[in-house]
């Protein structure tokens, strides 16, 4: 197991430094994602070799390249081949660059967004069309012989552990796997007792479907009504049992991420030595 960080680094390939990369190492993460922010469409060959290189010299291994905005269950085909076209553009990106994997999501029938909750995103109709899309999209990822890595969340078609490794079966691909977000699977059922719930999720899925997983925190607001919200990893907020995350990606395969996200750069030192504290009373080691 490894420990990386996301967000660390300017989202445009134009504006990634040796320096800025050689900054993640000196943060004591052993890696990281390719800047996000582009149309992998206009990153060239030569660009993603160059940007591959700036990582290797830095001695800061590359864990993803996240295409977090794709909608592969819209209604609107010309937008969802767009998607699943733009998602064969970023493995080419990612080979080029050596990068294992791509993350995206599946997104939501919601209009307003591919984060947000819809009443048909559970419906039978979705599923295969997003059965549909990622049996297209997964094969560029076999193609160029990285990853194709899923962000699920429980108000998208991928809402839980369950239901996800139905649809990872049905597509039936092994360049199709799950980049794990504990915090995004978490219910008002769950939320108190995350470690349990993070122990099953490890369970349902089991070794071969997973790629890495992220960390972050999570809180209950009081509030009249449910609201769960992320935390800082290590916040006086933050309930999530960020041990037992830790636990279980101890038990992956050598060279499992666990990628701290979604923290601005002056609080990612504190997080890490939240984790690495963690780690440390429970017996367990990140890899280096």
């Amino acid at each position: 197991m490894k420990l990386g960080v996301l967000g660390a680094l300017p989202r445009a390939f134009a504006d990634l430094t040796l320096d800025a990369i050689r900054g993640v190492r000196a943060m004591g993460f052993s890696g990281t994602g390719l800047p996000g922010g582009d149309d992998p469409a206009g990153v060239s060959n030569e660009t993603a070799r160059e940007a591959g290189k700036k990582f290797q010299d830095a001695g800061v291994e590359l864990i993803e390249y996240g295409r977090y905005g794709s909608n592969l269950v819209t209604r609107n085909d010309a937008q969802r081949k767009a998607d699943i076209a733009s998602l064969a553009q970023a493995c080419r990106v990612a080979r080029g660059a050596g990068c294992p994997a791509v993350i995206t999501g599946a997104g939501s029938m919601n209009p307003r967004g591919g984060w947000f909750p819809d009443r048909e995103n559970r419906s039978t109709e979705t599923r295969d069309r997003l059965i549909a899309s990622l049996r297209e999209a997964v094969r560029a990822a076999e193609g160029e012989g990285v990853i194709l890595g899923l962000e699920c969340h429980t108000v998208t078609p991928l809402y839980d552990a369950a239901s996800t490794r139905d649809i990872l079966d049905a597509v039936g691909s092994k360049s199709l796997r799950v980049h794990l977000d504990p915090i995004n699977w978490l219910t008002f059922e769950t939320v108190y007792d995350s470690g349990a719930a993070t122990r099953k999720m490890f369970e349902v899925l089991g070794a071969d479907r997973l790629l890495g997983s992220h960390d972050k925190g999570a809180s209950v607001e009081d509030k009249l009504i449910i609201h769960m919200s992320e935390a800082v990893t290590g916040s006086p907020e933050d309930i999530f049992d960020h041990g037992a995350l830790i636990r279980e990606a101890a038990r992956m395969p050598a060279g499992f991420y666990l990628a701290i996200e979604h923290l601005k750069p002056d609080q990612m030192p504190a997080a890490r030595d939240h984790l690495l504290s963690i780690a440390k009373t429970i017996g367990v080691t990140f890899e280096t």
